[in-house]
C-alpha cells in the first residue's frame, strides 16, 4: 500500500515537472541545444607554458556552446595545476601517474570511446604524438593540433620529425602559436599553409594590476630549468651585470631537471640567486622585480614574457622565434648570439634611461591586452571547432 502511494506521487511530480517543462520555453531549448563535447589532452599539468596558456582558454570558454573535459597524459592530485584546473569546474582525468608508466595507452582509448567527443584538442609532443592518431581511428570528427615551440628536440631530430609529420595527417587543423612555428612546420614537415592557423598564446583579463615598484636593480627570470631555456646564459649576464653595479639583486622561480647544476654555477660565478622555487601563479615573482630577464635559444611565444609585459614589467629577451616575430618595440630584444659582457652593459643602459624604459613597457602592456586575450582567442578557437564540424556534417549528407 505505501509502495503504491509512493509511487503515485512520484507520478503526480513527473506529470507536473512535464507541464511545466512544456510550458517553459527556456527549459525546452535547453533540451533541444546539445552541446558541442571537447577533449583538450596536454601530456602533463606540471610547470609549462602551454598548461599556464591552456587554462587560460578553458577558463574563458563559452559554457552555453560547449561541455569541455580536461585528461592529462600523466600526473596525479599533487601536480601543480591539477587545483587550478579542477577550479575551473571541468572534469580534469588523469591517464596515468607517472610519465614513464604508460598506463595512458590503454585508458586514452577507452577515454574518448566512452565520452563520444565531437572534437580532440591536443597539446604538447605526446599528446599530440598519440592523440591524434587515436582520435582519428575512434572517429572523432574534429581533430585538432597545437604547436608551441619548434626547439632543438624536434628540428635536430630526423626522427622527431618524421613522427610529426605523420601525426600531423590526422589533425584537421594545426594551431600555430607564432609565424615562426607556422614556417617551421611548412618547411620541415611539410604541412600545407591551408591546414595552419596562428593563434597566439593568450592571458586571462588582469582584473587589477597591483603593481607600484619604480625601477631599480632587481632582475628577475622564470621557466624550467631545461636546456632551451639558457639559464647559464642569465647567470653570465648577471655576472657582468654585478661587476658595473655591486646593488643588482636576482630572483629566479622555477624548476627542472638542470636546477643543481644552475645553483653550483650560481655559486662558481658568485652570483646571490633568490631561488623561489615552483609556484601556481607568478605574481609574487613579477611583484619582486624590476626587470624580467628571458634568455632562451627557442621559443614560440613564452606565457611569461607575455603575463610579465601585461603586468607591466620591463622586459629583456634573446630575439627569437615567436619573440622576434611578434615584438620589435616593445621590449629591449638581445643578439641571442652575442657576447654575455656586451649583452649585460646593454641592459644596464636600458635601466639606467627610464623614461625610455617606461616608453616600452606601457607599449607592451597596451599591445598584450590588444592582441593576446585569451577570451577572444577561445572565441576564434571554438568557431574553428563549429565550421569544421558543420564541414563533416555537410559531407556525410553528400
Amino acid at each position: 500500500m505505501l509502495r503504491g502511494i509512493g509511487t503515485g506521487q512520484r507520478r503526480c511530480r513527473t506529470a507536473k515537472l512535464d507541464r511545466m517543462t512544456a510550458e517553459n520555453p527556456r527549459i525546452q531549448e535547453n533540451r533541444r541545444v546539445k552541446r558541442i563535447r571537447v577533449l583538450h589532452l596536454i601530456d602533463s599539468l606540471e610547470l609549462g607554458g602551454a598548461q599556464t596558456a591552456l587554462l587560460a582558454w578553458l577558463s574563458s570558454h563559452d559554457r552555453s556552446k560547449f561541455e569541455v573535459h580536461l585528461a592529462s597524459m600523466h600526473g596525479t592530485r599533487k601536480s601543480l595545476f591539477y587545483q587550478r584546473a579542477q577550479l575551473l569546474g571541468i572534469p580534469v582525468i588523469l591517464l596515468s601517474p607517472r610519465r614513464f608508466v604508460p598506463v595512458y595507452f590503454f585508458l586514452l582509448p577507452f577515454l574518448l570511446l566512452r565520452g563520444r567527443y565531437d572534437v580532440a584538442h591536443c597539446h604538447l609532443l605526446a599528446s599530440n604524438w598519440l592523440g591524434k592518431p587515436c582520435a582519428r581511428l575512434l572517429g572523432v570528427p574534429v581533430v585538432i593540433s597545437h604547436d608551441q615551440c619548434n626547439d632543438s628536440f624536434r628540428a635536430n631530430s630526423a626522427l622527431v620529425t618524421t613522427i610529426d609529420r605523420l601525426t600531423n595527417q590526422c589533425a584537421d587543423r594545426i594551431f600555430a602559436v607564432s609565424a615562426s612555428v607556422k614556417d617551421y612546420l611548412i618547411a620541415f614537415e611539410k604541412v600545407s599553409p591551408a591546414k595552419i592557423r596562428i593563434v597566439p598564446t593568450g592571458l586571462p583579463d588582469l582584473v587589477q594590476n597591483q603593481r607600484t615598484r619604480g625601477f631599480a636593480r632587481v632582475v628577475g627570470g622564470a621557466g624550467r630549468f631545461v636546456a632551451q631555456k639558457n639559464f647559464g646564459r642569465f647567470l653570465r649576464i648577471a655576472r657582468v651585470l654585478l661587476d658595473i653595479d655591486d646593488s643588482y639583486r636576482f630572483i629566479i622561480a622555477g624548476s627542472g631537471p638542470l636546477e643543481a647544476e644552475l645553483k653550483r654555477e650560481a655559486d662558481r660565478l658568485g652570483v646571490k640567486v633568490q631561488w623561489f622555487g615552483v609556484e601556481t601563479t607568478l605574481d609574487r615573482f613579477f611583484g619582486e622585480i624590476d626587470l624580467y630577464l628571458l634568455t632562451s635559444d627557442f621559443e614560440g611565444l613564452p606565457m611569461t614574457l607575455l603575463e610579465a609585459l601585461q603586468q607591466g614589467v620591463p622586459v629583456a629577451a634573446t630575439a627569437v622565434d615567436g619573440i622576434r616575430d611578434e615584438f620589435s618595440n616593445e621590449l629591449l630584444l638581445l643578439n641571442p648570439t652575442g657576447d654575455e659582457r656586451e649583452l649585460g652593459h646593454l641592459i644596464h643602459s636600458a635601466l639606467e634611461n627610464r623614461a625610455e624604459l617606461s616608453t616600452r613597457t606601457q607599449r607592451g602592456k597596451e599591445t598584450v591586452n590588444r592582441r593576446f586575450s585569451a577570451r577572444s582567442q577561445m572565441r576564434e578557437m571554438e568557431q574553428v571547432y563549429l565550421d569544421l564540424l558543420q564541414e563533416k556534417r555537410a559531407g556525410l549528407r553528400e
